[in-house]
């Protein structure tokens, strides 16, 4: 979702890769704009961010509140398969008047009620089950429970008729139902129901676990023109100047998404050709935007569809269409198949385009779960940008996140308070941060494995509503991987990483090593964050990378290098989120061994075996010792090299043709005094270590 104008201040950011001009200070989060103040503003140049933007606190949002930590009673024990919703909207008097028909399987024994969401401003007319009339029970100012009379069993099915009227409130959540007068003087109606606003017009079981065929005709006065959800089925003339049109879903769909537009547009279609035929792509433009420029901008949506169908599969709602109308709101919102847009900007459009499959298809199950959308959708925008023709690729993918990097990192991408519009569309977190999660897991993972994530995610959970657990079980599925030390500080914490870091070269024994230090100095109150880091280098010309992995708040690492090394950066592709990235005098750390010759593994004889630090030592022979296959310690000769900074160890016959050579952590560094960082998991890693302090190393021949 993205929007952004209201009362004079404008919570959107641009979504091209340019800076605001005025840094962003504030939450991101849908805003109805000042219908009764003043008309929309000119058609914005510059894209805004997908973003509905934060709205003063009201007696209506208040209540809300109250609602929303309750849940609607009842959810589980149902199934809606299908809404067919006929509306009137009479724009003289800002009136709705309307009938849901809403087709219920029971999913328990002894079903005796059913609750639905109503605002308490319509007058509900009597209510119908399977065609005769019950009685209703209101149990909030927008929630009624509907008392059957009787009960139904499990799977049973049973019709609800729903026929209501009135006002609806101005202005309510994100607008919700808007009924307005431009500067053209045109009419308009339009709906916006994200994230629990669907009461507000019409009569519905508001639950993002129970997607459902929907149905929906919309009577106007003529020449007002419907864009709605789905396939237009006709347009029916009606008495006293007015015209029906009736659209229809194939595809399930979440209440929130059904949305209706109504004014008079301009039309035009043009189409998505895919490997099973054609589909057409739906444009409804207000005529004082008409534009051969806009027209171009919301065509951008035909190729987009294809670059996205590459990497996350066909378009989710084949079938139908894919269309774009204007509404009076400056960003975007991803309504299923008919995505409503107050600008014409690239990455608006982008974002609202990768909502169809990230929002729509596949849906977050609870709203502390949004970045599921907005994360996905946010980062869409840079992979059309990293994808689309002409683009540079991994250039202009890294530009992209950076443009897109929060403004503050004190959040968390998990919203744990859900009953809060802005804290649901924040746009440092649900969005930015959350484009972010996604960003990093593609470099851990590789490009294979994420689009692979990817494509299962969609499998399990197509036309279904997911939660964050769900997606991090997918993504352990398929790369075989344990994955909590990277979601847990991510999603569920707060804060980002800054780094320092430091290098220096040094010759050891005739051969070159490049030693860096990495330290993490972000606020203490945010986590430490383990990642892998790129580190690149340039060695006669040629970059080389090295993948340091930084699981502490202060790191040494060690690597050869075939030469002078030069043009050093860490994170240099941009895949981790920082704060912020600074070059500081190197820091020394504790010793590793960096050579083992001859090498681990090697079989034998042996008459010496020379160990190798990568900075002097201080050491005796206590601190290394032999031992046989069986464990039997050998004594073995040994001596302390200074000039190359080696431990030569003779072996006897005695050792046998396989052996051991342990090096405990008692060894320190001269300079540091800090002792071995001496971890060789598979007995025979060199340079050694993990990068901390403590730890022994043990190497095995003969195997």
């Amino acid at each position: 979702m993205g929007l952004g104008i209201a009362s004079a201040l404008l919570f959107a950011w641009v979504g091209s890769g340019t800076t605001p001009s005025t840094p962003f200070s504030g939450t991101i989060a849908h805003r109805p704009p000042p219908f009764a103040l003043s008309p929309l503003p000119p058609a914005p140049a510059a894209d805004l961010e997908c973003a509905h933007a934060a709205r003063a606190a009201t007696a209506v949002e208040a209540m809300l509140a109250g609602i929303v930590k309750k849940p609607l009673e009842g959810t589980a024990d149902t199934d809606v398969l299908k809404n067919v919703l006929e509306i009137e909207a009479l724009p003289d008097t800002s009136t709705l008047v309307g009938t849901n028909v809403m087709t219920v399987k029971s999913l328990i024994n002894g079903l005796g009620q059913f609750t639905f969401r109503l605002a308490d401003n319509f007058t509900l007319g009597t209510v119908l089950l399977n065609g005769s009339p019950i009685s209703t029970t209101r149990l909030d100012s927008a929630t009624v429970r509907a008392n059957l009379g009787t009960t139904f069993n499990q799977d049973q099915t049973f019709q609800l008729t729903i026929p209501y009227s009135g006002q609806p409130v101005a202005g309510s959540g994100f607008g919700s139902i808007v009924f307005r007068t431009r500067s053209s003087g045109a009419k308009e109606v339009f709906t916006l129901s994200e994230p629990w606003f669907a009461y507000t017009w019409w009569p519905a079981k508001d639950d993002n676990d129970d997607k459902a065929l929907t149905d929906i005709a919309v009577i106007v006065p003529s020449p007002m023109v419907v864009a709605a959800n789905g396939l237009l089925q006709g347009v029916d003339p009606l008495s006293g100047g007015r015209q029906r049109y009736r659209w229809s879903s194939q595809y399930p769909i979440v209440t929130y998404l059904v949305s209706f537009s109504a004014t008079n547009f301009n039309t035009w279609t043009t189409s998505y050709t895919h490997a099973g035929g054609s589909m057409p792509l739906n444009f409804y433009i207000y005529p004082e935007w008409d534009s051969s420029g806009n027209r171009a901008g919301w065509e951008r949506s035909g190729p987009m569809i294809g670059a996205f169908a590459t990497i996350f599969g066909e378009y989710p709602f084949i079938q139908e269409k894919y269309g774009i109308c204007n509404f009076g709101f400056g960003g975007g919102m991803e309504h299923q198949t008919i995505t409503g847009q107050g600008g014409f900007g690239e990455s608006l459009t982008a974002h609202e385009l990768g909502h169809q499959w990230w929002g729509d298809m596949v849906t977050c199950k609870t709203w502390p779960d949004i970045w599921l959308n907005e994360g996905f959708a946010t980062y869409c925008e840079a992979l059309w940008l990293e994808r689309k023709p002409g683009s540079s690729g991994l250039p202009a993918l890294k530009s992209a996140m950076a443009s897109r990097k929060p403004s503050n990192y004190n959040g968390s991408v998990y919203c744990y308070d859900a009953t809060s519009v802005s804290n649901i569309f924040n746009g440092n977190t649900s969005y930015r941060k959350g484009g972010w999660v996604l960003h990093q897991l593609r470099h851990i993972v590789g490009d294979a494995t994420f689009f692979a994530i990817l494509a299962e995610y969609r499998s399990r959970y197509e036309f279904r509503a997911a939660i964050t657990e769900d997606f991090i079980r997918v993504c352990e599925d398929v790369s075989g991987r344990s994955l909590r030390w990277f979601f847990d500080p991510w999603v569920y914490g707060i804060g980002a990483v800054a780094y320092k870091w430091g290098i220096e070269q040094t010759t050891v024994d005739g051969r070159e090593y490049l030693q860096v230090h990495l330290r993490q100095t972000q606020s203490a109150s945010y986590p430490v964050f383990s990642m892998p880091v790129d580190f690149r280098y340039t060695v006669g010309g040629s970059p080389v990378t090295q993948v340091l992995w930084n699981t502490a708040p202060t790191q040494h690492y060690v690597f050869p290098v075939n030469g002078s090394s030069s043009a050093h950066a860490l994170d240099p592709d941009g895949w981790v989120l920082t704060s912020s990235v600074a070059s500081e005098a190197y820091q020394p750390g504790p010793p590793k061994i960096v050579r083992v010759d001859p090498s681990p593994g090697s079989t034998g004889p042996f008459s010496t075996i020379r160990i190798t630090f990568h900075t002097p030592v201080n050491i005796s022979t206590t601190d290394v010792s032999v031992a046989t296959r069986s464990g039997a310690k050998v004594r073995c000769p040994m001596r302390y090299q200074d000039s190359t900074n080696t431990m030569i160890v003779t072996i006897p016959s005695k050792a046998g043709s396989q052996f051991y050579i342990v090096v405990r952590d008692t060894v320190r560094a001269v300079n540091t005094g800090l002792a071995l960082d001496g971890e060789a998991p598979d007995y025979h890693s060199v340079p050694s270590g993990d990068g901390l302090a403590g730890g022994m190393a043990i190497y095995r021949f003969g195997y």
